[in-house]
């Protein structure tokens, strides 16, 4: 069952983000008090979804919205998709990417863009089977403080 996360998924959902931060050569510096603060929020940053059975998460995407100004439409950015190794090939990721598309479409997005490692060759043909385009664009990021971001490194 896919549905919006919801403050009682706060400590399998931060499992499931550690692995998924892993899973990408990186770490997570969302702490879990930093996560349910963010899913207690009425106005969240971001849409999150959890694919869950009988309790258990199995998966989860975590979808943004921005503006193309070229454009001049709202377009959606799937910031995560993961799903548990145990519940891989189980059509678990297409059933949460089914479910960020429609939410992107009800919120008047006219596309859903995302991003994967370039080594992520599973990742990557998943998307494709999925009727993704790659687009040749570098992504790049600068680091900003974050007020849910509990690293030590935060703190200073």
């Amino acid at each position: 069952m896919i549905r919006r996360a919801e403050l009682a998924d706060a400590r399998q959902l931060h499992v499931l983000i550690k692995q998924h931060a892993g899973f990408e050569r990186g770490q997570a510096t969302l702490c879990v008090d930093g996560l349910a603060k963010l899913l207690a929020e009425s106005s969240r940053p971001a849409e999150i979804l959890v694919a869950s059975k009988q309790g258990c998460l199995l998966g989860y995407a975590a979808l943004t919205f921005d503006f193309s100004l070229w454009r001049g439409q709202k377009w959606a950015h799937l910031d995560c998709l993961f799903v548990r190794e145990d519940a891989r090939g189980r059509a678990v990721g297409a059933a949460l990417l089914a479910h960020a598309k429609d939410i992107a479409g009800i919120s008047g997005a006219d596309r859903l863009e995302g991003q994967t490692p370039e080594w992520n060759s599973r990742g990557i043909a998943f998307y494709r089977r999925e009727g993704a385009s790659i687009i040749g664009k570098a992504c790049f990021h600068f680091s900003l403080k974050s007020p849910f971001d509990c690293s030590p490194t935060a703190a200073a």
